[in-house]
C-alpha cells in the first residue's frame, strides 16, 4: 500500500479560482490522497463548491468553521489528517499533475522528513519560475548543518531566504510538523508559514532540495500579503521572544537569533517602514539614506514592498512621488497607478528608489535603470552600513531587543 498523503487547502472567499485548485488536486498521479478542503467561515459560494466535490469523490473531507484566517484553517485541517505525509495547497493556487508523485518519490529515495520544490509565480499572460536557493540534493545530519543550519531563514544575500518559507511548496512528514503547525500563532496571520517551517526545519535537519517547479501561485492585488497592515510593529515586539524560543532544536552554530532579527529588518523596511522615520524630521525613508520630504522622487517596482512604500510616501505631508514604474506594468497597471520604466526620462526628478529587497533582483533593475540613461547616484536603495549590521537599523526602531 502506497503511503497516504493528507493535502490541507485552507479557502476564503476564492470561488472563481477554486474548481482549478481542487481538479489540480484531484487529478494528482499519485492517487492515495486525502483531500481536506477547510471552508474557513467563507461567505461566497466556496462552501457549496467544497461539498459538490466531496460528492463525487470519496478521498475528500470538507471542514466548515467560522472565519480565524489561513493558520486556524491549517490547524483544523492537520487535526483531521491521516496521512503519513501532509501537504497543503492555498485555495486560489494550483499544481502541477506529478507533484506528490515527484515529492514523495524524493522523501522515500533520500529517506528525508521535508521535500523543498520551486514555485511559479503566475500573472494572468505570463508567468515566472523560482528555484530553492541551495542546490539540489539531500541534507542531513553534518550536512545540514555545516551547509544549511546557519543560512536557513537568511541565505547571507539581501533578502532571500536560504529555504523558502513556505508551506505549499513543500512535503512534511506529518509527526513534527504537527508540534509546530498547531502552536500558538499570535502574530494575526504575519508570520505563520515562517514560524512554522523553519522551526520544524530545524528540529528535523532533514530535507531535500529540488530545482522543479510544481506549484503554482497566482499573483493577485487583493492578496493578504499586499494588504496595508498598521500593526506589524506591535506585533513583533510582542512576538519576538516566543519566536526566538520556537527553535529548540536549532544548534549554537545556527545564529537563529541573528537570522531571525535579518528577517524582520527586511519585514519592517517591506511593510512598516515609517518605524525609522521621525515626524518631526525634514528627513525619511531613513533605511534609503534620509530622503528630503520634498524631494520629488520616482519609485520603481510594484509588488509587496512597492505597495506598501507607495502607501507610505504618499502619507506624508509635503512627500512629492511623481511616477510609478515597474517593468511588469501591463500587468500591474490593471490593479495599480503603475507606467512603463521607459517613462521615467520624461520626468524632473531628484531620486529614484528601487522598491525591491532581493538583493539580485535590485542589482538586475539598476543595470535596467542605467541602462535606459539614469545616473546611478540617482537611483537609491538600502544603504550597505544596514546591510551590513541591521541591528543598527533596527536600534533606530526602538526594539528592545536590537540593544
Amino acid at each position: 500500500m502506497e503511503d497516504l498523503i493528507s493535502i490541507i487547502v485552507p479557502i476564503y472567499r476564492v470561488e472563481k479560482y477554486l474548481d482549478r485548485c481542487i481538479q489540480s488536486i484531484i487529478g494528482q498521479t499519485y492517487k492515495n490522497l486525502q483531500i481536506i478542503l477547510v471552508d474557513d467561515g467563507s461567505d461566497d459560494a466556496c462552501s457549496g463548491i467544497c461539498d459538490e466535490y466531496a460528492k463525487k469523490d470519496n478521498r475528500i473531507l470538507v471542514i466548515h468553521k467560522e472565519n480565524g484566517g489561513a493558520d486556524s484553517a491549517r490547524k483544523s485541517g492537520i487535526l483531521a489528517a491521516s496521512g503519513k505525509y501532509v501537504g497543503y495547497v492555498d485555495g486560489d493556487d494550483w499544481i502541477e499533475a506529478e507533484m506528490y508523485e515527484k515529492l514523495i518519490g524524493f522523501a522515500r529515495k533520500y529517506n528525508t522528513e521535508i521535500v523543498e520544490s520551486g514555485v511559479i509565480d503566475t500573472w494572468e499572460c505570463t508567468e515566472k519560475r523560482r528555484v530553492p536557493f541551495f542546490e539540489e540534493g539531500s541534507y542531513q545530519g553534518e550536512k545540514f548543518s555545516i551547509e544549511i543550519g546557519g543560512k536557513s531563514i537568511y541565505s547571507g544575500m539581501f533578502f532571500r531566504h536560504g529555504v523558502s518559507p513556505y508551506l505549499v511548496t513543500k512535503l512534511f512528514l506529518r509527526p513534527r510538523l504537527l508540534k509546530y503547525q498547531m502552536l500558538p500563532e499570535k502574530s494575526n496571520n504575519l508570520v505563520d508559514d515562517v514560524m512554522c517551517t523553519f522551526p520544524c526545519l530545524m528540529e528535523s535537519r532533514s530535507i531535500y532540495i529540488t530545482h522543479e517547479c510544481y506549484y503554482h501561485y497566482r499573483v493577485r492585488g487583493e492578496s493578504t500579503k499586499r494588504i496595508i497592515r498598521n500593526d506589524i510593529v506591535p506585533t513583533i515586539k510582542n512576538c519576538y521572544s516566543d519566536w526566538v524560543d520556537r527553535f529548540k532544536g536549532a544548534l549554537q552554530t545556527d545564529r537563529i537569533e541573528e537570522q531571525i532579527q535579518f528577517f524582520i529588518m527586511y519585514l519592517l523596511i517591506a511593510k512598516s517602514i515609517y518605524i525609522f522615520d521621525r515626524q518631526d524630521s525634514r528627513y525619511y525613508l531613513l533605511p534609503f539614506g534620509k530622503i528630503k520630504k520634498q524631494d520629488r522622487i520616482i519609485l520603481y517596482g510594484a509588488g509587496t514592498v512597492g505597495i506598501h512604500l507607495e502607501h507610505y510616501i504618499e502619507s506624508i505631508s509635503g512627500s512629492n512621488l511623481i511616477y510609478w514604474a515597474d517593468c511588469n506594468y501591463e500587468q500591474l497597471g490593471k490593479m495599480y497607478n503603475v507606467g512603463s520604466p521607459d517613462k521615467i526620462n520624461g520626468f524632473d526628478y531628484d531620486y529614484i528608489v528601487v522598491a525591491i529587497l532581493n538583493s539580485i533582483a535590485v542589482k538586475s533593475a539598476i543595470e535596467d535603470l542605467v541602462k535606459i540613461g539614469i545616473p546611478e547616484n540617482k537611483i537609491l536603495w538600502i544603504k550597505q552600513e544596514y546591510l551590513d549590521y541591521p541591528k543598527e537599523l533596527l536600534k533606530k526602531a526602538n526594539l528592545d531587543f536590537a540593544v
